[in-house]
């Protein structure tokens, strides 16, 4: 995976208002085993800067992993 992304990937997360280190690391590594994951989150988090770690952790979840919730 290319190096500049995955340090622009890092950046976003560590921006994030309660960011913390297994939320980074847990996003990098996502990132690094998905095609095409690190340029999504990227965006989806610069497009909602407002956004908390559970906010962006439901989106991956959600939307990048395609698992969705049992209730």
């Amino acid at each position: 995976m290319d190096e500049k992304l995955l340090k622009e990937l890092r950046e976003c997360l560590e921006d994030v208002s309660d960011s913390y280190d297994d939320f980074v690391e847990g996003g990098i590594m996502t990132a690094k085993n998905h095609v095409g994951y690190a340029e999504k989150l990227i965006a989806h988090i610069k497009a909602n800067p407002n956004e908390t770690t559970s906010d962006i952790i439901k989106y991956e979840t959600e939307e990048l992993l395609g698992i969705k919730p049992l209730i």
